[in-house]
Protein backbone atom coordinates (compact mmCIF):
# COMPACT_ATOMS: atom_id res chain seq x y z
CA UNK A 1 0.00 0.00 0.00
CA UNK A 2 1.27 3.65 -0.95
CA UNK A 3 -1.25 5.87 1.23
CA UNK A 4 -3.45 5.84 3.98
CA UNK A 5 -5.51 8.43 5.12
CA UNK A 6 -6.95 8.81 8.16
CA UNK A 7 -9.58 11.37 8.50
CA UNK A 8 -10.83 12.07 12.28
CA UNK A 9 -13.47 15.15 11.39
CA UNK A 10 -13.19 17.63 13.66
CA UNK A 11 -10.38 16.87 16.17
CA UNK A 12 -8.40 20.34 16.76
CA UNK A 13 -4.61 19.60 16.58
CA UNK A 14 -4.35 20.97 20.21
CA UNK A 15 -6.80 18.37 21.63
CA UNK A 16 -5.91 15.23 20.09
CA UNK A 17 -2.36 16.14 21.60
CA UNK A 18 -3.95 16.50 24.69
CA UNK A 19 -5.94 13.48 24.50
CA UNK A 20 -2.29 11.88 23.94
CA UNK A 21 -0.40 12.91 26.34
CA UNK A 22 -2.96 12.94 29.51
CA UNK A 23 -3.66 9.10 28.46
CA UNK A 24 -7.12 9.60 26.96
CA UNK A 25 -5.60 8.56 23.07
CA UNK A 26 -2.72 5.90 23.88
CA UNK A 27 -2.55 4.80 20.75
CA UNK A 28 -2.35 8.16 19.04
CA UNK A 29 0.46 8.84 21.36
CA UNK A 30 2.43 6.24 20.28
CA UNK A 31 1.64 7.26 16.97
CA UNK A 32 2.14 10.92 16.74
CA UNK A 33 5.79 10.06 18.09
CA UNK A 34 6.52 9.27 15.04
CA UNK A 35 5.89 11.54 12.70
CA UNK A 36 5.21 15.21 12.71
CA UNK A 37 1.91 17.01 13.54
CA UNK A 38 0.90 20.36 12.81
CA UNK A 39 -1.94 22.82 12.95
CA UNK A 40 -3.84 23.27 9.68
CA UNK A 41 -5.74 25.82 8.28
CA UNK A 42 -9.46 24.85 7.36
CA UNK A 43 -11.53 26.25 3.68
CA UNK A 44 -12.63 29.83 4.07
CA UNK A 45 -15.44 29.21 5.69
CA UNK A 46 -14.81 26.60 7.92
CA UNK A 47 -17.34 24.37 6.15
CA UNK A 48 -16.86 20.43 6.23
CA UNK A 49 -17.96 19.98 2.40
CA UNK A 50 -15.63 22.50 1.17
CA UNK A 51 -12.64 21.51 3.46
CA UNK A 52 -12.82 17.36 2.32
CA UNK A 53 -13.01 18.66 -1.07
CA UNK A 54 -9.57 20.69 -0.78
CA UNK A 55 -8.06 17.32 1.59
CA UNK A 56 -8.91 15.19 -1.89
CA UNK A 57 -7.88 17.09 -4.87
CA UNK A 58 -5.35 19.61 -3.69
CA UNK A 59 -7.71 22.61 -4.42
CA UNK A 60 -9.17 25.84 -3.07
CA UNK A 61 -12.94 26.24 -3.39
CA UNK A 62 -12.02 27.97 -6.63
CA UNK A 63 -10.19 25.00 -8.20
CA UNK A 64 -12.95 22.42 -7.46
CA UNK A 65 -15.89 24.34 -6.89
CA UNK A 66 -17.64 23.35 -3.54
CA UNK A 67 -18.29 26.61 -1.59
CA UNK A 68 -20.69 24.83 0.93
CA UNK A 69 -22.90 22.23 1.22
CA UNK A 70 -25.66 24.50 -0.36
CA UNK A 71 -25.49 26.33 -3.85
CA UNK A 72 -27.50 28.52 -6.23
CA UNK A 73 -27.74 26.81 -9.39
CA UNK A 74 -25.77 29.37 -12.17
CA UNK A 75 -28.35 32.29 -13.57
CA UNK A 76 -31.18 31.18 -10.67
CA UNK A 77 -32.15 31.18 -7.14
CA UNK A 78 -32.76 27.27 -7.34
CA UNK A 79 -30.62 25.95 -3.89
CA UNK A 80 -29.23 23.00 -4.65
CA UNK A 81 -27.32 20.32 -2.39
CA UNK A 82 -24.02 19.95 -3.39
CA UNK A 83 -22.37 16.49 -4.25
CA UNK A 84 -19.56 14.52 -6.08
CA UNK A 85 -20.97 15.71 -9.08
CA UNK A 86 -20.05 19.00 -7.99
CA UNK A 87 -16.19 18.41 -8.28
CA UNK A 88 -14.64 19.90 -10.50
CA UNK A 89 -11.20 18.90 -10.09
CA UNK A 90 -10.16 14.70 -9.51
CA UNK A 91 -10.05 13.22 -6.22
CA UNK A 92 -6.90 11.62 -5.90
CA UNK A 93 -8.00 8.14 -6.45
CA UNK A 94 -9.66 9.24 -9.47
CA UNK A 95 -6.55 9.97 -11.20
CA UNK A 96 -4.62 7.95 -13.80
CA UNK A 97 -2.07 5.94 -12.32
CA UNK A 98 -3.78 5.78 -9.01
CA UNK A 99 -3.60 2.37 -9.02
CA UNK A 100 -6.89 0.60 -7.05
CA UNK A 101 -8.22 2.73 -3.82
CA UNK A 102 -10.65 1.56 -1.12
CA UNK A 103 -12.13 5.05 -0.02
CA UNK A 104 -14.75 5.26 2.99
CA UNK A 105 -16.85 7.72 4.73
CA UNK A 106 -15.40 10.72 2.73
CA UNK A 107 -17.87 14.11 3.26
CA UNK A 108 -18.79 15.31 -0.70
CA UNK A 109 -18.50 12.12 -2.19
CA UNK A 110 -22.45 10.81 -3.05
CA UNK A 111 -23.35 9.83 -5.21
CA UNK A 112 -20.49 7.05 -5.49
CA UNK A 113 -19.04 7.45 -8.61
CA UNK A 114 -17.54 5.05 -10.75
CA UNK A 115 -13.29 4.66 -9.83
CA UNK A 116 -10.92 1.82 -9.61
CA UNK A 117 -11.55 0.30 -6.55
CA UNK A 118 -14.69 0.49 -3.72
CA UNK A 119 -15.90 3.90 -2.62
CA UNK A 120 -18.35 4.21 0.09
CA UNK A 121 -19.86 7.99 0.71
CA UNK A 122 -19.62 10.02 3.53
CA UNK A 123 -22.54 12.46 4.75
CA UNK A 124 -24.21 14.13 3.12
CA UNK A 125 -25.68 10.97 1.36
CA UNK A 126 -28.76 10.34 1.14
CA UNK A 127 -29.33 7.06 0.46
CA UNK A 128 -27.05 3.69 0.70
CA UNK A 129 -27.80 2.20 -2.41
CA UNK A 130 -26.28 5.35 -4.46
CA UNK A 131 -23.62 5.55 -2.00
CA UNK A 132 -21.86 1.73 -2.72
CA UNK A 133 -19.63 1.57 -5.69
CA UNK A 134 -19.46 -1.22 -6.90
CA UNK A 135 -22.75 -2.20 -6.30
CA UNK A 136 -22.35 -5.53 -5.83
CA UNK A 137 -20.72 -4.77 -2.29
CA UNK A 138 -24.08 -3.25 -1.17
CA UNK A 139 -26.11 -6.55 0.06
CA UNK A 140 -23.10 -7.39 2.96
CA UNK A 141 -22.98 -3.45 4.08
CA UNK A 142 -26.70 -3.55 4.95
CA UNK A 143 -26.01 -7.41 6.79
CA UNK A 144 -24.31 -5.19 9.07
CA UNK A 145 -26.72 -2.04 9.46
CA UNK A 146 -24.19 -0.11 8.02
CA UNK A 147 -25.23 3.51 7.96
CA UNK A 148 -24.88 6.24 5.76
CA UNK A 149 -24.72 8.64 8.70
CA UNK A 150 -25.59 8.60 12.75
CA UNK A 151 -29.58 9.47 13.55
CA UNK A 152 -29.45 13.52 14.44
CA UNK A 153 -33.32 13.45 16.16
CA UNK A 154 -31.99 11.02 18.86
CA UNK A 155 -30.23 13.79 20.16
CA UNK A 156 -33.50 15.09 21.49
CA UNK A 157 -34.17 12.12 23.16
CA UNK A 158 -30.71 11.93 25.63
CA UNK A 159 -27.02 13.02 25.24
CA UNK A 160 -26.63 9.00 25.90
CA UNK A 161 -29.16 7.68 23.46
CA UNK A 162 -27.29 9.83 20.96
CA UNK A 163 -23.73 8.79 21.96
CA UNK A 164 -24.87 5.26 21.79
CA UNK A 165 -25.89 5.99 18.06
CA UNK A 166 -22.27 7.57 17.38
CA UNK A 167 -20.88 4.11 18.33
CA UNK A 168 -23.12 1.60 16.91
CA UNK A 169 -22.23 3.62 13.63
CA UNK A 170 -18.90 3.79 13.83
CA UNK A 171 -18.61 -0.01 15.07
CA UNK A 172 -20.48 -1.19 12.08
CA UNK A 173 -18.08 1.54 9.79
CA UNK A 174 -14.67 -0.06 11.30
CA UNK A 175 -16.34 -3.74 10.87
CA UNK A 176 -16.41 -2.83 7.23
CA UNK A 177 -12.92 -1.20 6.57
CA UNK A 178 -11.32 -4.17 8.26
CA UNK A 179 -13.59 -6.58 6.32
CA UNK A 180 -13.01 -5.08 3.10
CA UNK A 181 -8.99 -4.50 3.80
CA UNK A 182 -7.92 -7.88 2.31
CA UNK A 183 -10.23 -7.90 -0.49
CA UNK A 184 -7.41 -6.67 -3.28
CA UNK A 185 -4.24 -5.40 -2.79
CA UNK A 186 -5.36 -1.34 -2.35
CA UNK A 187 -2.19 0.93 -2.90
CA UNK A 188 -4.31 3.94 -1.47
CA UNK A 189 -7.07 3.63 1.50
CA UNK A 190 -9.15 6.48 3.42
CA UNK A 191 -11.19 6.00 5.74
CA UNK A 192 -13.16 8.95 8.15
CA UNK A 193 -14.20 8.95 11.49
CA UNK A 194 -17.08 11.41 11.52
CA UNK A 195 -18.36 10.48 14.92
CA UNK A 196 -16.06 12.86 16.48
CA UNK A 197 -17.51 16.16 14.87
CA UNK A 198 -21.02 14.82 15.41
CA UNK A 199 -19.89 14.66 19.52
CA UNK A 200 -17.88 18.12 19.42
CA UNK A 201 -21.43 19.49 18.01
CA UNK A 202 -23.55 18.27 20.76
CA UNK A 203 -21.67 17.87 23.77
CA UNK A 204 -18.70 20.21 23.25
CA UNK A 205 -19.80 21.93 26.74
CA UNK A 206 -19.59 18.71 28.61
CA UNK A 207 -15.99 18.13 27.67
CA UNK A 208 -15.22 21.93 28.83
CA UNK A 209 -17.57 21.22 32.02
CA UNK A 210 -15.68 18.67 33.95
CA UNK A 211 -18.74 18.29 36.37
CA UNK A 212 -20.92 17.41 33.75
CA UNK A 213 -22.60 13.64 34.16
CA UNK A 214 -21.43 13.44 30.41
CA UNK A 215 -17.60 14.58 30.82
CA UNK A 216 -16.84 11.07 31.26
CA UNK A 217 -18.89 10.07 28.14
CA UNK A 218 -17.33 12.37 25.89
CA UNK A 219 -13.83 11.24 27.09
CA UNK A 220 -14.54 7.58 26.51
CA UNK A 221 -16.14 7.80 22.84
CA UNK A 222 -12.45 9.56 22.26
CA UNK A 223 -11.25 6.31 24.15
CA UNK A 224 -12.60 4.27 21.43
CA UNK A 225 -12.06 5.98 18.73
CA UNK A 226 -8.14 5.80 19.45
CA UNK A 227 -8.72 2.10 20.30
CA UNK A 228 -10.02 1.79 16.53
CA UNK A 229 -7.32 3.78 15.38
CA UNK A 230 -4.81 1.32 17.00
CA UNK A 231 -6.32 -1.68 15.36
CA UNK A 232 -5.81 0.59 11.95
CA UNK A 233 -2.14 0.97 12.65
CA UNK A 234 -1.35 -2.69 13.63
CA UNK A 235 -2.35 -3.34 10.09
CA UNK A 236 0.13 -1.11 8.73
CA UNK A 237 3.39 -1.26 7.75
CA UNK A 238 6.13 1.03 7.85
CA UNK A 239 6.52 1.54 4.22
CA UNK A 240 2.90 2.62 3.60
CA UNK A 241 2.46 6.77 4.18
CA UNK A 242 0.52 7.85 6.86
CA UNK A 243 -1.33 11.06 6.95
CA UNK A 244 -4.13 11.65 9.56
CA UNK A 245 -6.09 15.10 9.12
CA UNK A 246 -9.27 16.50 10.25
CA UNK A 247 -11.42 19.21 8.63
CA UNK A 248 -11.29 22.24 10.42
CA UNK A 249 -11.06 22.59 14.65
CA UNK A 250 -13.90 23.36 17.42
CA UNK A 251 -14.36 25.10 20.03
CA UNK A 252 -17.69 26.48 22.35
CA UNK A 253 -20.74 27.64 20.60
CA UNK A 254 -23.02 29.84 22.77
CA UNK A 255 -24.78 31.91 19.85
CA UNK A 256 -26.04 31.08 16.38
CA UNK A 257 -26.94 34.13 14.39
CA UNK A 258 -28.49 34.78 11.39
CA UNK A 259 -26.63 36.74 9.02
CA UNK A 260 -29.71 37.44 6.44
CA UNK A 261 -31.50 39.17 9.67
CA UNK A 262 -28.71 41.03 9.99
CA UNK A 263 -29.12 42.32 6.50
CA UNK A 264 -32.68 42.45 6.27
CA UNK A 265 -33.12 44.43 9.39
CA UNK A 266 -30.22 47.12 8.08
CA UNK A 267 -31.99 47.35 4.69
CA UNK A 268 -29.45 45.34 2.36
CA UNK A 269 -31.98 42.38 1.35
CA UNK A 270 -36.22 42.58 1.04
CA UNK A 271 -38.28 39.85 0.44
CA UNK A 272 -41.60 39.32 -0.49
CA UNK A 273 -44.06 37.73 2.01
CA UNK A 274 -44.01 34.07 2.01
CA UNK A 275 -44.80 30.86 4.20
CA UNK A 276 -41.51 29.61 3.39
CA UNK A 277 -39.10 32.50 2.34
CA UNK A 278 -36.18 31.09 -0.19
CA UNK A 279 -33.63 33.24 -1.83
CA UNK A 280 -36.54 33.28 -4.70
CA UNK A 281 -38.48 35.61 -3.03
CA UNK A 282 -35.88 38.21 -2.76
CA UNK A 283 -37.08 41.56 -4.42
CA UNK A 284 -34.69 43.29 -6.66
CA UNK A 285 -34.05 45.99 -4.11
CA UNK A 286 -31.76 43.35 -2.21
CA UNK A 287 -28.28 44.24 -2.52
CA UNK A 288 -26.63 41.56 -0.74
CA UNK A 289 -28.04 38.32 0.84
CA UNK A 290 -26.47 35.63 3.20
CA UNK A 291 -25.27 31.48 2.56
CA UNK A 292 -24.16 29.30 5.35
CA UNK A 293 -22.29 30.06 7.02
CA UNK A 294 -20.79 32.92 6.49
CA UNK A 295 -20.74 33.58 2.68
CA UNK A 296 -22.14 36.69 1.42
CA UNK A 297 -22.94 37.87 -2.63
CA UNK A 298 -23.90 40.50 -4.05
CA UNK A 299 -27.18 40.50 -5.62
CA UNK A 300 -25.34 41.55 -9.00
CA UNK A 301 -26.88 42.19 -11.97
CA UNK A 302 -26.37 39.34 -15.00
CA UNK A 303 -25.56 36.87 -12.18
CA UNK A 304 -29.03 36.38 -10.43
CA UNK A 305 -32.56 36.83 -12.11
CA UNK A 306 -33.01 40.07 -10.05
CA UNK A 307 -29.98 41.42 -9.77
CA UNK A 308 -29.83 44.75 -9.19
CA UNK A 309 -26.11 45.60 -8.04
CA UNK A 310 -24.48 47.11 -10.87
CA UNK A 311 -20.59 45.97 -11.27
CA UNK A 312 -19.11 49.49 -10.91
CA UNK A 313 -21.31 49.36 -7.24
CA UNK A 314 -19.63 46.41 -6.17
CA UNK A 315 -16.53 48.08 -4.68
CA UNK A 316 -18.28 50.61 -2.44
CA UNK A 317 -20.64 47.67 -1.77
CA UNK A 318 -18.44 45.73 -0.72
CA UNK A 319 -16.86 48.42 1.50
CA UNK A 320 -19.78 49.83 3.24
CA UNK A 321 -20.92 45.27 4.01
CA UNK A 322 -17.39 44.94 5.98
CA UNK A 323 -17.75 47.70 7.78
CA UNK A 324 -21.57 46.67 8.57
CA UNK A 325 -19.93 43.73 9.77
CA UNK A 326 -17.27 44.51 11.40
CA UNK A 327 -19.30 46.91 13.34
CA UNK A 328 -22.33 44.64 14.31
CA UNK A 329 -23.29 43.83 17.61
CA UNK A 330 -25.55 40.65 18.93
CA UNK A 331 -27.07 40.60 22.48
CA UNK A 332 -23.47 43.39 23.11
CA UNK A 333 -21.17 41.19 21.15
CA UNK A 334 -19.51 41.34 18.04
CA UNK A 335 -20.43 38.89 15.06
CA UNK A 336 -17.44 39.08 12.89
CA UNK A 337 -13.58 38.37 13.69
CA UNK A 338 -12.78 39.42 10.15
CA UNK A 339 -14.42 40.12 6.80
CA UNK A 340 -11.90 38.51 3.60
CA UNK A 341 -12.81 39.47 0.16
CA UNK A 342 -13.78 36.21 -2.12
CA UNK A 343 -11.69 37.54 -4.73
CA UNK A 344 -8.86 36.81 -1.99
CA UNK A 345 -9.71 33.66 -1.02
CA UNK A 346 -9.89 31.92 -4.01
CA UNK A 347 -8.40 30.81 -7.14
CA UNK A 348 -8.83 28.53 -10.14
CA UNK A 349 -11.13 28.27 -13.00
CA UNK A 350 -14.31 28.35 -10.50
CA UNK A 351 -13.35 31.67 -8.99
CA UNK A 352 -16.41 33.73 -10.06
CA UNK A 353 -18.60 31.47 -8.59
CA UNK A 354 -17.29 32.24 -5.21
CA UNK A 355 -19.23 34.84 -2.55
CA UNK A 356 -18.19 38.17 -2.49
CA UNK A 357 -17.14 38.33 1.30
CA UNK A 358 -16.53 35.68 3.53
CA UNK A 359 -17.57 36.78 7.24
CA UNK A 360 -15.03 35.14 9.79
CA UNK A 361 -17.86 34.34 13.21
CA UNK A 362 -16.25 36.41 16.31
CA UNK A 363 -15.53 34.38 19.30
CA UNK A 364 -18.05 31.96 20.72
CA UNK A 365 -20.69 33.16 17.71
CA UNK A 366 -21.54 30.96 14.85
CA UNK A 367 -23.21 32.05 11.74
CA UNK A 368 -26.25 30.66 9.70
CA UNK A 369 -27.44 31.42 6.41
CA UNK A 370 -31.08 30.89 6.83
CA UNK A 371 -33.71 33.06 4.51
CA UNK A 372 -36.54 32.34 7.60
CA UNK A 373 -35.95 35.59 9.23
CA UNK A 374 -38.04 34.99 12.09
CA UNK A 375 -35.23 34.68 14.95
CA UNK A 376 -31.86 36.92 14.83
CA UNK A 377 -30.62 34.56 17.55
CA UNK A 378 -31.52 31.00 16.25
CA UNK A 379 -32.62 28.09 19.02
CA UNK A 380 -30.36 25.15 18.76
CA UNK A 381 -28.79 22.28 20.55
CA UNK A 382 -25.63 22.81 19.12
CA UNK A 383 -22.65 23.90 21.41
CA UNK A 384 -19.74 23.74 19.62
CA UNK A 385 -18.68 25.11 16.33
CA UNK A 386 -16.03 25.10 13.76
CA UNK A 387 -12.84 26.97 13.53
CA UNK A 388 -11.05 27.96 10.69
CA UNK A 389 -7.67 27.76 12.80
CA UNK A 390 -5.99 24.61 14.42
CA UNK A 391 -7.46 21.67 12.15
CA UNK A 392 -5.06 18.54 12.60
CA UNK A 393 -2.02 17.48 9.79
CA UNK A 394 -0.67 14.53 10.99
CA UNK A 395 2.45 13.03 8.40
CA UNK A 396 4.56 9.51 8.67
CA UNK A 397 6.53 8.31 5.71
CA UNK A 398 9.51 9.28 3.27
CA UNK A 399 9.53 11.07 0.30
CA UNK A 400 7.47 13.61 1.93
CA UNK A 401 7.02 17.15 0.20
CA UNK A 402 7.87 20.17 2.68
CA UNK A 403 4.93 21.25 5.20
CA UNK A 404 3.88 24.70 4.39
CA UNK A 405 4.65 26.83 7.37
CA UNK A 406 1.21 27.96 7.01
CA UNK A 407 -0.37 24.78 6.19
CA UNK A 408 -3.83 24.79 4.22
CA UNK A 409 -6.22 21.91 3.97
CA UNK A 410 -5.25 22.42 0.46
CA UNK A 411 -1.76 21.44 0.79
CA UNK A 412 -2.13 17.93 1.83
CA UNK A 413 -1.62 16.44 -1.55
CA UNK A 414 1.80 18.55 -1.91
CA UNK A 415 2.73 17.01 0.85
CA UNK A 416 2.16 13.23 1.12
CA UNK A 417 2.30 12.94 -2.82
CA UNK A 418 4.86 15.50 -3.58
CA UNK A 419 5.22 17.75 -7.02
CA UNK A 420 6.63 14.36 -9.12
CA UNK A 421 4.05 11.77 -7.77
CA UNK A 422 0.99 14.16 -8.67
CA UNK A 423 2.31 15.00 -12.21
CA UNK A 424 1.90 11.50 -13.07
CA UNK A 425 -1.48 11.27 -11.44
CA UNK A 426 -2.83 14.29 -13.54
CA UNK A 427 -1.67 12.69 -16.56
CA UNK A 428 -4.84 11.86 -17.17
Amino acid sequence: MNHFILGIDGLPRWMWQDFADSGVMPHSAKLLRTGTLVPMKSALPEVSSAAWASIVTGENSGGHNVFGFTDLMDGSYTLGFTSSRTFRAKPFWAREGAGPSFIMNVPQTYPAQPMNGMLVSGFVALDLKRAVHPAEQLPWLESISYSVDADMSLVEKGKQVFVDELRRVMTARCQALHHHWDREPWQNMMFVFTGTDRLNHYLWEDFEDTSSPFHQTFLDYYHEVDRQIGAILERLDDATTLTAVSDHGFMRQRMSVNVNCLLADAGYLRLKESQRPSYIDMLPETRAFAMDPGRIYLHRQGRYPGGSVMAEDAEQLMQELTTFFMNARVDGQPVASEVIRGKEAYSGPFAHRAPDLIVMPAGEIALSGRMNLSALIEPTAINGKHTYQESSFFVRGDNLGQIPADMKVENVLDVIMPAQQQQLLKAA
